[in-house]
């Protein structure tokens, strides 16, 4: 069994019904038998993403997704929220900007998953979810597993 790190594009396309990729997404990460976690950065970005599809018109009732998503965060949830930790996290992730030219978020989840996620997963393997083309190519050349 993996440690799934969730990245917000994933959640997003697991929570919001319309998007890419959403059936696959929601059943790996919201219905699977393996752990996930996330950032708690995630928290911030996928509210976000759904005010922006509500603004959009693509997504009613907006309170009620974000609502679900808290709860699924919950103790004992299907996804288990990171707590960031900028001294840690924050100089990892300026190296992944400098060497791989990622975009601030999307280096800070991959120095979450790179910095926090190995002494969680023990023996398991770490597999970084990302719909992000840059972010999972940066993963892979440090040796995370991609889907």
């Amino acid at each position: 069994m993996s440690l799934l790190y969730a990245d917000t594009s994933a959640l997003v396309r697991a929570y919001l019904a319309d998007e890419p990729d959403h059936p696959t997404l929601r059943r790996s990460l919201l219905e699977g038998d393996q752990p996930v976690v996330t950032s708690e950065l995630a928290r911030v970005e996928l509210a976000s993403a759904v005010r922006t599809a509500a603004r959009s018109g693509r997504l009613r009732p907006w309170r009620e997704l974000l609502a679900i998503f808290d709860a699924h965060c919950a103790e004992g949830r299907p996804v288990a929220l990171l707590a960031l930790r900028p001294a840690v996290v924050l100089p990892r992730a300026r190296e992944l900007v400098v060497a791989h030219a990622l975009r601030t978020l999307d280096a800070i989840h991959l120095a979450v998953a790179l910095e926090e996620c190995p002494p969680l997963a023990g023996e398991e393997q770490v597999v970084l979810v990302t719909r992000d083309r840059a972010q999972a190519r940066a993963a892979r050349a440090l040796g995370l597993s991609v889907r």
